[in-house]
């Protein structure tokens, strides 16, 4: 008697969208639980438009079509934690710094209270359940977890730095940089703290680069993260020789 495929169950995804931020919406993903551990974060993204934000969820996050399990998408419910969850990264990345937010209100305790960091990048996202990695191959895996714990903003690398740090040799640059733009979760893998070396003289023939060049969710939106976390915006880049 042949041997019947076990079918494999759907799974569901919850999902959560911000209002409007700084970077525009915020769009976050994860498993559904029906127990209270908190499942890691799968997808992270930033965009203007939230119908291209949920539409590349499912494309990111979609398995191929090997008959491996089907995923099921639903926006968060208003008892899940997960809008709290968004709401404080949210909190973490963008309206803690010395963002618009926090300047504009002309409140000096309120720009040092949202400028207060009681603990490290790598311990918030544990602290919110980790994020998921398992898409990612040994390569692109090492380098995330690298930026999760050893990159702080005020240390931003370029890719040849970054290459030279885990692997000895700035040989693998590339593929550094192709680890970054396959980069899912924006913000708690924070690969736009990743630049390059500015250009030489004979770099400024090569093609203008344009606002998506360089990084996924766009290159002015890495400018303004790092211009909120380095102490001297992004002047600091230029003294060391980097760029956005």
């Amino acid at each position: 008697m042949p041997k019947v495929p076990r079918q494999r169950l759907a799974t569901s995804i919850e999902y959560a969208v911000s209002d409007r931020t700084p970077l525009d919406y915020l769009i976050i993903a994860r498993e559904l639980s029906a127990s209270r551990a908190k499942k890691p974060i799968k997808f992270l993204a930033m965009g203007s438009d939230i119908l291209k934000l949920k539409r590349e969820m499912r494309e990111t996050l979609a398995p191929p079509r090997t008959g491996q399990r089907a995923w099921t998408f639903s926006q968060a419910a208003a008892t899940s934690d997960l809008l709290d969850l968004l709401a404080q990264i949210i909190q973490w990345y963008i309206t803690h710094r010395r963002s618009p937010l926090a300047e504009e209100s002309g409140d000096e305790d309120t720009i040092k209270s949202t400028s207060a960091k009681p603990m490290s990048d790598a311990a918030f996202v544990e602290s919110i359940g980790g994020v998921d990695l398992s898409h990612g191959t040994e390569f692109q895996q090492k380098v995330w977890r690298y930026l999760i714990s050893d990159c702080p903003g005020v240390e931003c690398r370029s890719y040849q730095d970054l290459s030279m740090k885990l692997f000895g040799d700035s040989a693998h640059s590339r593929a550094v940089g192709r680890a970054c733009a396959s980069n899912r979760i924006s913000l708690l893998v924070p690969c736009h703290r990743v630049v390059r070396r500015a250009p030489t003289m004979k770099d400024n023939k090569a093609k203008p680069r344009t606002d998506e060049d360089g990084y996924r969710w766009g290159r002015w939106r890495k400018e303004k993260l790092l211009d909120w976390e380095l102490e001297e915006g992004l002047k600091t880049l230029s003294v060391c020789g980097l760029a956005v």
